[in-house]
């Protein structure tokens, strides 16, 4: 109620969470695991973040097709905080699955917020080529359609997310390991919550492997973590 009022008692603090540990609070974790439908889902988060600790049970759809997909954009080159091609073909994916399950609710997660942006550009390019779908971008709409990146897309959930890393190399095919929030303290943190947000699918877009990341040239948590997650 007091704009005035100092906040340098949590300076320092990554989050209120970090706060309370600060404090001597008891901690008790949580483990029962309500979202993902099909264990691929949440596996890796349980193993890299949970310690095997959450109780989850198989889905009859695990013998169907896989619950993660990876989808390599091989011309993809991230230059100027961007990567065009791997923006167009995220939003392209997006009109193909209004087209195919149309029943099933989409979000798209972006690493940064200027690929976020521009997936959102060329998605409202193509929205004018496919007038036929544009009830499925409806603001009003049941668990709408959403474009969000590492850190804003806490809370949200979705039937399938797709995921486009956008880091990759540049036009000279060298990758630099600079990966935007997932660099700075709690990076991890923002992954374990991107990977985390599907129901039944997710698709992983990137225009690099695991093998691209040169785990010798950084000591942050959150690439070290985006390798083994694309491994």
């Amino acid at each position: 109620e007091n704009e005035d009022e100092s906040e340098d008692g949590t300076a320092g603090f990554e989050s209120l969470l970090d706060v309370c540990l600060s404090l001597g609070l008891v901690r008790k974790r949580l483990k029962w695991h309500y979202r993902s439908r099909r264990e691929g889902l949440i596996a890796f988060s349980n193993q890299y973040f949970y310690d095997h600790s959450l109780i989850t049970f198989p889905s009859v759809d695990d013998g169907a097709e896989r619950a993660v997909k990876f989808e390599r954009v091989v011309d993809g080159r991230f230059t100027d905080r961007v990567n065009i091609v791997e923006a167009r073909h995220t939003a392209t994916k997006v009109i193909e699955h209004f087209r195919s399950s149309p029943k099933r609710s989409l979000g798209v997660i972006a690493f940064s917020q200027s690929q976020q942006n521009r997936i959102l550009d060329e998605i409202e390019s193509l929205r004018g080529q496919n007038p036929d779908l544009e009830e499925f971008f409806n603001e009003d709409r049941h668990e709408r359609f959403f474009v969000k990146n590492l850190e804003n897309v806490q809370g949200d959930e979705r039937d399938v997310i797709m995921l486009s890393v956008g880091y990759g190399p540049d036009a000279a095919g060298k990758i630099a390991m600079r990966f935007g929030p997932l660099n700075r303290q709690g990076g991890e943190r923002r992954l374990n919550v991107a990977v985390t947000r599907a129901r039944y699918g997710m698709v992983v877009i990137a225009s690099m492997t695991a093998t691209d990341i040169d785990l010798s040239r950084t000591s942050a948590d959150g690439p070290r973590l985006l390798r083994a997650f694309l491994d």
